[in-house]
């Protein structure tokens, strides 16, 4: 088997229950060599014409060569599979723990087939995989069924990725997060796994030591990389570049001064208070702590907490896109509703970033008179936003029907490591 990999697959045939095992094919690792490449290849063999909702897709949980190593930046996992949304293979990445951990469990990742007959997740541990019984699960968001299956099967050396309602009724931008609020949120992966039946995957395995044969040169390269990383004059340094010391949310300002923020459905490039949701803002305001991904220096992760107000939650984190998209190009400058409406998002389980292209194009079609006014939505109308989010989420008929959500929630810890 080519260097770096594990050599185990798990295939996991939801109709029948089956679970095989298979290194992935030695040619495949050294032609695609990562994640995303070799995921692909399983989705393109699946066939190119399948419906994206049927059993005959496949949802491919991959990691790449270096997942689990201390080399810097590598925890990452690529969720691949047909997008039912767009019709075409999607690979959305997250962070956190989950890919190092499904690398020490013993995998180089697992591809799920098929439908079950009833809600099930997937166990991982020591090489195997088990299909157990999640009806209790099924209906409940993302943050009580990760922190269920936290306790069901014990917090230390696990990590759990999960669906939401919206991936369950098939929204077609319905994400998977994992217990870091981390989202693989783009192209309808939590619709694939809600179309299986697929409500989570829990991977149980203790922190192991992967370096590579070589551990003179591993060293050699290792710090290599991450004296670049390091270095004071980039964005990544940590404490001191942008990245690390605002997030993500570093370019909302940056953006905006060039003239490239896309605001009002993007129909404008400027908006007038992109300051008042920008990283800076938040870190001076609502900035708790920095918590980071494995083997990543760099912590661009910023949990922040709204004590005061209507939008009270403690999340992770306002990230650069979805306070974009949820912010600017919905005319809303209020950046406690931002952390709020990314909060439902990573608990009803949809893309923080495809909501608001939603939102912001009702409510450029309300200000045009193609929506009725009373049936629409208006520019930074913050309430009904959260409103029109829930009912997309649970499919409730006309979203527009109902103008005001309750939006009482409680405050709530964002689980990590």
């Amino acid at each position: 088997m080519a260097g770096g990999y594990a050599g185990r697959v798990g295939h996991i045939d939801l109709t029948t229950g089956v679970v095989d095992y298979a290194p992935i094919p030695e040619d495949w690792a050294r032609k695609y060599i990562g994640a995303r490449g070799v995921g692909v290849r399983y989705v393109y063999e699946a066939g190119p014409t399948i419906d994206a909702l049927s059993g005959e897709n496949v949802l491919a949980f991959m990691n790449g060569p270096l997942t689990g190593t201390d080399a810097s930046m590598s925890g990452r996992l690529a969720l691949v599979t047909k997008s039912p949304l767009t019709g075409t293979v999607t690979d959305s990445h997250i962070g956190g723990w989950t890919a190092a951990r499904l690398r020490w469990a013993g995998f180089d990742g697992v591809v799920f087939k098929g439908v079950s007959n009833m809600p099930v997740y997937a166990y991982v541990e020591d090489g195997n995989v088990e299909l157990r019984d999640a009806s209790d699960l099924w209906g409940k968001g993302i943050h009580e069924t990760i922190a269920l299956l936290k306790e069901r099967h014990g917090g230390d050396d696990l990590s759990v990725m999960a669906i939401g309602p919206a991936g369950e009724n098939k929204v077609r931008f319905g994400a998977w997060l994992n217990e870091n609020d981390r989202a693989c949120g783009r192209g309808g992966t939590g619709a694939v796994g809600g179309s299986k039946l697929l409500k989570a995957l829990v991977i149980k395995a203790p922190r192991m030591s992967i370096r590579g044969e070589d551990r003179d040169e591993w060293r050699r390269v290792r710090a290599d990389g991450l004296a670049k990383i390091m270095d004071e004059a980039n964005i990544t340094s940590p404490k001191k570049g942008g990245l690390s010391v605002y997030g993500t949310n570093v370019l909302m300002n940056a953006t905006n001064t060039i003239g490239a923020l896309g605001a009002r459905n993007s129909q404008e490039t400027h908006f007038d208070k992109a300051e008042l949701i920008g990283g800076e803002y938040v870190k001076e305001h609502y900035l708790i702590d920095d918590p980071t991904c494995h083997a990543c220096p760099v912590a661009c992760k910023k949990e922040v907490e709204i004590t005061e107000g209507p939008y009270k939650v403690k999340m992770e984190s306002v990230e650069y896109e979805p306070a974009w998209s949820l912010g600017a190009n919905c005319g809303n400058d209020d950046v406690t509703s931002v952390a709020f409406m990314i909060d439902r998002a990573n608990d009803w389980g949809y893309d923080a970033i495809e909501i608001g292209q939603v939102l912001s194009m009702v409510m450029e079609a309300t200000e045009r008179e193609f929506v009725p006014a009373g049936e629409g939505l208006a520019w930074g109308d913050r309430d009904a936003m959260i409103e029109m989010s829930r009912k997309i989420t649970f499919r409730e008929g006309s979203a527009t029907s109902s103008r005001r959500a309750s939006i009482a929630s409680p405050t709530r810890s964002a689980t990590r490591r």
